[in-house]
C-alpha cells in the first residue's frame, strides 16, 4: 500500500529510527502521534515507518553493530506501536468468515504476521492473529471453531520450510486453502508451491487481490515422495542428534576446544553454533522444495555474518565438510550440499 502523500517524511523515518535504536518508545510514540495528526493512516505508518525500521534493525544485528539483546528491544517498540495503533482500526463492518493469520511453529518473528493482520482488518477484513510459534494442531483447532476461509502463514526463516509443509498438510487437509508469504519464500513462489501451499503472496497489496480468487475448498496436499523428501523427513527425525555431531566436527577441523560458557552471545563462535540448527534446517527444506539455492542463501548469509564478527576465514567450510560427512548416507543431502 502506498504512504499518504506528505503524511510522512524522511525525517520522520530518520526520527522514528532513532527512537527506536534508542530505545525509547515513548520519543517512537511522539512520532508516530505526529505523522497521525498530519493525515497519515495506521497502514501508512506501518508502511512508512514500521516496515523501513525493522528491515534496518536485521541489518544492524547482521552487521554486528547491534546485539541480539538490542535488536530484540527495537523489535518490542515497533510491536508495541502496531498494537497502539491497531486499537485506531475499526472492526470491519462485514461479517463473514475470517482469516487466521500465524507465523509457522518455531517462528518468533511475529512482527510481520502483525502488521499483515491488521493491514487486512484496516481493510475491511475480519482477521484472527494467531500470533507467534503456532502449532499445526492449534491452527486445525481454531479452524473447527471459527472456519476461516483461508490461513495465512508468515515464515522468515528458511530453516521453517519444512515446518511450513506439516502446517500446510494439517490446514489442506480440512480442505481450507492456506497462502504463504515471508522471507522464506522466493519471490517467484516456486518453494510454496513444492509445498502444497494453495498460493503466495510476496505483499500485503499482493495477498490483497489473491483472496478474490482463493477457492473455497481444497484437496489435501499431494504427499511428497521424492527421494529428496524421505531424506529430509530422516534428517529431521535426528536434527539434535546431527547438530551435534556437525558442532563437534568443525569444532575439530578449526582447532575450537568448544565454546566456553562466558562468551558474548554474538561471539562468532557462538553463533556459529547457534546457527547448525538451522543450516540443516535448510538442507532438509531444500530437499523438500528441491532448490539447492536454500542452504545455499544460508551459506552466504552465514559466512557474511561470521566475517563481520572476526570469525575464523575457515569456519563456514568447516561446517560444511562436517555436515557433509555426518549425512554421507544420504546421497541427496551431499549432493545439495555441495552444489551450496
Amino acid at each position: 500500500m502506498n504512504v499518504t502523500i506528505d503524511a510522512i517524511g524522511a525525517e520522520d523515518v530518520e526520527a522514528y529510527w532513532s527512537a527506536v535504536g534508542a530505545g525509547d518508545e515513548r520519543a517512537a510514540r511522539a512520532v508516530v502521534a505526529d505523522v497521525r495528526r498530519r493525515g497519515a493512516s495506521p497502514t501508512d505508518v506501518f508502511d512508512g515507518l514500521v516496515i523501513p525500521a525493522q528491515q534496518r534493525v536485521g541489518q544492524r544485528w547482521a552487521a554486528n553493530d547491534w546485539t541480539v539483546a538490542h535488536e530484540h528491544a527495537a523489535t518490542a517498540i515497533s510491536e508495541a506501536v502496531v498494537l497502539r495503533l491497531a486499537a485506531d482500526i475499526p472492526d470491519p463492518d462485514r461479517a463473514g468468515r475470517p482469516l487466521l493469520v500465524a507465523c509457522v511453529e518455531r517462528e518468533w518473528h511475529a512482527l510481520p504476521a502483525l502488521v499483515v493482520a491488521h493491514t487486512l482488518r484496516a481493510g475491511g477484513h475480519a482477521v484472527d492473529y494467531l500470533g507467534a510459534n503456532v502449532s499445526p494442531e492449534t491452527v486445525v483447532g481454531r479452524i473447527i471453531d471459527a472456519g476461516p476461509r483461508a490461513v495465512l502463514v508468515s515464515a522468515s526463516l528458511s530453516s521453517s520450510l519444512p515446518r511450513v509443509r506439516r502446517l500446510v498438510e494439517a490446514v489442506t487437509g480440512t480442505g481450507t486453502p492456506v497462502v504463504v508469504g515471508g522471507h522464506a519464500f522466493d519471490a517467484a513462489g516456486v518453494r510454496a508451491a513444492r509445498l502444497g501451499a494453495t498460493a503466495y503472496a510476496g505483499d500485503v497489496a499482493t495477498l490483497d487481490s489473491l483472496l478474490l480468487d482463493l477457492p473455497g475448498h481444497v484437496a489435501p496436499a499431494a504427499p511428497l515422495r521424492h527421494p529428496g523428501a524421505v531424506e529430509a523427513l530422516e534428517i529431521l527425525a535426528e536434527v539434535d542428534e546431527i547438530g551435534r555431531d556437525v558442532i563437534r566436527g568443525s569444532e575439530v577441523d578449526l582447532g575450537e576446544a568448544g565454546v566456553p560458557d562466558a562468551m558474548a552471545p554474538d561471539d562468532w563462535r557462538v553463533v556459529l553454533s547457534t546457527y547448525v540448527p538451522h543450516v540443516i534446517g535448510c538442507v532438509a527444506g531444500g530437499l523438500l522444495t528441491e532448490d539447492p539455492s536454500v542452504p545455499g542463501q544460508a551459506r552466504t548469509w552465514l559466512t557474511d555474518v561470521l566475517a563481520l564478527r572476526g570469525g575464523d576465514p575457515r569456519a563456514v567450510d568447516a561446517l560444511w565438510q562436517a555436515l557433509a560427512t555426518r549425512l554421507r548416507e544420504y546421497p541427496e543431502a551431499v549432493r545439495l550440499i555441495d552444489l551450496a
